[in-house]
């Protein structure tokens, strides 16, 4: 736990919830009849345009079957 580094922006988060939506297999508008938010908001999380809410992500890590820490600590 002490070398990981944390994300710093929403880039990265959205690359990471991009991932996260593929691998699980589902499209963004599964997703978004899932989490009850519209499509486009989904594509701004993934395109970091716009920061999703705790409340949203934790929707999102329990749709994708996720741990948090596969959204937030940095890939790179």
């Amino acid at each position: 736990m002490k070398n990981q580094k944390y994300i710093k922006d929403s880039n990265e988060l959205g690359k990471n919830l991009k991932v996260a939506r593929i691998r699980s297999g589902l499209s963004q508008d599964i997703v978004s009849k899932l989490t009850h938010l519209n499509r486009s908001s989904l594509s701004y999380y993934e395109n970091g345009r716009n920061t999703p809410t705790i409340f949203t992500l934790i929707k999102l890590i329990s749709i994708y079957n996720i741990d948090i820490d596969d959204l937030i600590i940095s890939k790179k």
